[in-house]
Parts: structure tokens; sequence; C-alpha cells
């Protein structure tokens, strides 16, 4: 039964994405403002690719988003610059101090420290109390703002 649940979700990116193949993926954050996108959902990560697309803000994933880099359909958004830090359970040291909004789509999300509570946005399954939830209209609008409103690294 597992195998075919991932055959399925296997087709269903593909269908949509094209085939992934390996890629050299940057880990370098670039100078400016930039959101990092963790979790599993491809779409999600494409409507916010799409919304941010001209605005000066850098995409990077974390965590389970990583294999994104590899689908070609994705890597024609040019601002979709590479990944940050490493897996899911690290995200309480990597996101602290950050200066950059937090998307977590559909993934785990550990207790949220307060040093980067202001920073945390959710969609879909994942939601923590008092962090700003994207619903199904999927405006990621306060993402960016607040992307805009920290600026990033200055170098």
């Amino acid at each position: 039964m597992s195998v075919a649940v991932m055959k399925k979700l296997d087709e269903a990116n593909t269908t949509v994405y094209d085939n992934p193949s390996p890629h050299k993926v940057n880990v370098h954050i670039k100078k400016g403002p930039f959101i990092i996108v963790s979790g599993h959902d491809l779409r999600d990560l494409e409507m916010l690719l799409e919304q941010t697309e001209g605005k000066g803000i850098n995409i990077y994933t974390h965590g389970e988003m990583l294999p994104a880099h590899g689908y070609p359909e994705l890597k024609k958004y040019p601002h979709l610059k590479g990944n940050f830090g490493t897996a899911w359970q690290n995200q309480q040291k990597e996101f602290d101090n950050l200066p950059a909004p937090i998307l977590y789509t559909t993934n785990c999300l550990m207790p949220v420290k307060s040093s980067y509570a202001d920073r945390v946005f959710t969609t879909e399954m994942v939601s923590y109390p008092e962090m700003v939830h994207i619903g199904d209209n999927k405006d990621f609008t306060p993402v960016i703002e607040k992307a805009l409103e920290l600026g990033g690294y200055t170098e």
C-alpha cells in the first residue's frame, strides 16, 4: 500500500513539474530580502514563487523541500536561489535570529521559539497557536510583506 501511495505522489509531481534530475544547490544566502520554505508542498512553493516574481525577494528551501530544486518547472524561477539549513529537527537553532520569514507547508513544526515567532507563517495542515496561517486563498502577501520589512542580510 505505501509503495502505491508513493507512486501516486511521484506521478502527481512529475505530471505537473516534469521529471526531476540531480542538481547542485546553492547553500549560501544572498544579500537582500528572502523567504524560507519548509515542508513538502510543491504547489505552495510554486504559488509563492509566482507571487514574489519581480519583487526582489529570493526564495530558499529548507529540510524536506530541498528536492524541489530538481524539478524543471520550478527551476524556471530565477529567484528560487537555493537551500538554507539542514533537516526539520534543527529548525529551532537554524531559524533563531534569521532576518526572514519562514513558511511551513506540509511538514513538522517544532515548538516555536520567541526569537523567531513573529516570522513564522503556516499553510495547509500545519498550524501553531498565534502564528499567521495562510488559508485556502493562498494569498502569501503577509509573508512577502514580512520579507520586505526584515530586509534579509545586508551583505
